[in-house]
């Protein structure tokens, strides 16, 4: 059972907003939005696109903060447009032992408070004229880590390639068993020093002899995966085409040569601000350019 004094802090650091919705990855949105309010790049995120209104909506707080709480939920989800208890605009309240917290919903805005019972009582009372939501009972909704978000993505990649196979579940059985134990092979290559490891890892996965095309291309993705999460980045685009890998990646500004060696050869970077940089291989074109 967790701590609710840990719960409780955790609110008193979480943030809650809106963007616009475009076209890139939304976790990356929301983190380049939130990171110099909450003074941090590691971030917790739950979030919410309203394609009706063209807009993404969050709940985001420092990952530090779940340090003790590595399976954190909140029912003040239920603000969201998505979750099934969304009763539409108005204040959604969660009161805990020490502390009352609330979210505001407004089309295009979401403001989160959390006090003393006495002062959010006191404010609650100035907010009479609107719809007021106890979310106690609601379904709570998860918030993970960046990280944790990027491996949601490949888990979807990872399942979007499999379909390739999809003829037989046998078939895809064997091919899942196959990829398991190439990838051991690779874990049991790899180096455990920090710049060795990157590298033998590409190493490793170019000399499996793999028993069909989807290992492979689930063994390519490992590769990549391992390097991208070990900076604390993640993938934009990821396919193969005629057996050849593609990538567009985001990672930090400060990663080393090391760990775009370890992405093989023809892959290239360009900084796109002073945070972030952006690694290429094969460029995938984006929908609508020109060749």
């Amino acid at each position: 059972m967790f701590n609710l004094t840990h719960v409780e802090r955790v609110y008193g650091v979480m943030m809650a907003g809106s963007i616009p919705l475009h076209s890139g990855n939304v976790d990356k949105s929301v983190l380049l939005s939130v990171q110099g309010t909450l003074g941090t790049d590691n971030v917790h995120l739950l979030t919410c696109v309203d394609a009706k209104n063209g807009l993404v909506y969050y709940f985001a707080a420092p990952s530090k903060a779940f340090a003790s709480l590595p399976e954190f939920s909140t029912a003040l989800a239920a603000v969201l447009p998505s979750h099934p208890d969304h009763k539409g605009e108005g204040i959604y309240v969660l009161k805990l032992p020490n502390i009352t917290v609330a979210v505001e919903m407004k089309v295009g805005e979401l403001r989160l408070l959390s006090n003393d019972h006495d002062i959010m009582e006191e404010w609650l009372r100035a907010e009479a004229g609107k719809a007021i939501h106890d979310v106690s009972a609601f379904l709570p909704y998860k918030m993970e880590s960046i990280t944790g978000a990027y491996r949601r993505l490949a888990d979807g990649i990872s399942n979007k390639v499999s379909k390739y196979s999809a003829w037989s579940i046998a078939a895809g059985l064997t091919v899942y068993f196959a990829a398991s134990v190439s990838l051991s092979y690779v874990n049991a290559r790899a180096d455990k020093s920090s710049q060795a490891h990157l590298l033998s890892l590409n190493d490793a996965v170019s000399q499996i002899d793999f028993v069909s095309p989807l290992s492979t291309q689930m063994a390519q993705l490992q590769k990549v995966s391992a390097v991208v999460v070990r900076a604390g980045g993640w993938i934009d685009e990821y396919d193969v085409k005629d057996g050849k890998e593609q990538f567009v990646l985001s990672m930090p500004a400060w990663v080393t040569k090391d760990y775009i060696e370890a992405l093989g050869p023809g892959v290239t970077s360009d900084r796109v601000d002073e945070n972030l940089i952006q690694i290429r291989k094969a460029a995938i074109k984006k929908s609508g350019t020109g060749a």
